[in-house]
């Protein structure tokens, strides 16, 4: 699996985090109490745009959750790390 692939996974564990705390409630609402439009916040929901870690702070004030909550996803750390470092030894 290689970094872009890699990348593309993290966007779209986070995207499902969103689409789980954002429940029912419009992009538009969400981004009225944050500074994001309603498309950006579709598009990272949607794995479609990749984005930073303020971005993240700024869905968390929208969703009204602590930016963790966003960021507890389950991904395979032990596959990225031996991507970018064949050395890679898992601890687990």
């Amino acid at each position: 699996m290689d970094s872009k692939e890699i990348n593309l996974q993290l966007r779209e564990k986070v995207g499902e985090k969103i689409k789980l705390l954002r429940k029912e409630e419009s992009y538009e609402k969400i981004a009225s109490r944050c500074n994001l439009d309603a498309s950006k916040i579709s598009k990272i929901e949607k794995g479609r745009i990749d984005f930073r870690i303020n971005t993240i702070f700024e869905i968390a004030k929208g969703l009204r959750v602590h930016p963790m909550e966003l960021l507890d996803i389950k991904f395979s750390f032990d596959e990225y790390y031996k991507e970018i470092d064949p050395a890679y030894k898992s601890n687990s």
